[in-house]
């Protein structure tokens, strides 16, 4: 089902008037860390990977939703707290973030929310046991999302963006009144078509 529906999108997206929808490919990783489970930094790397459709309203403006295979957790490292009952959270999910996006010259700046369905995660004890059918996350996870991206050439950007979860990720919430991930995603954006406009390189008046 997830294939299909990443087919069915970049299928849509390469029949899109160029005029008025851009689609891109999307490739890179995530920088991850979950708030209150005692592992401390952005330790956890995982992929982040797979297309964006956009509307263009107007000049400066952009608005459409991602398509995202999207991994995050947390891990332990030698500054993480000996207290913490973990040493590993693995989490996989399919995530469709709806994002605004504003150019200015060759930047362009992002906000949104997004929807995540957790589909395989993994938990590891301190212990270095697998607890993982002890532990119940949720499916359905939601975050906020704020980043920029720098155009290199009309089809080519490289961006960093910044999520959090709205919701916690465990059912129960034994631990902590607050489980939630955050991470930082670094990607390159492959647009495909003509791409985007580039500034215009004033030149200079002969005398």
């Amino acid at each position: 089902m997830r294939q299909l529906l990443f087919l069915f999108l970049f299928s849509f997206a390469t029949a899109l008037p160029a005029q008025t929808f851009r689609a891109s490919l999307i490739a890179g990783g995530n920088f991850s860390q979950i708030d209150g489970d005692d592992l401390f930094g952005y330790h956890q790397l995982g992929a982040n990977a797979g297309i964006r459709v956009v509307a263009r309203l107007g000049e400066n403006w952009r608005v459409g939703p991602e398509i995202l295979f999207s991994q995050m957790g947390a891990r332990r490292n030698k500054e993480s707290l000996n207290i913490s009952p973990y040493d590993r959270i693995d989490m996989t999910t399919v995530e469709i973030p709806l994002m605004v996006f504003y150019k200015d010259w060759r930047v362009m700046a992002e906000a949104g929310v997004s929807y995540q369905n957790l589909f395989n995660y993994k938990v590891i004890a301190s212990s270095g046991d697998d607890i993982t059918n002890n532990t119940v996350f949720r499916d359905n996870l939601f975050a906020i999302k704020v980043g920029a991206s720098f155009i290199v050439t009309p089809r080519f950007s490289v961006g960093m963006r910044f999520s959090k979860h709205l919701n916690n990720i465990d059912i129960d919430n034994a631990l902590n009144t607050s489980f939630k991930g955050k991470s930082v995603s670094v990607r390159a954006i492959f647009t495909l078509g003509a791409g985007e406009e580039m500034p215009v390189v004033a030149k200079e008046v002969e005398k």
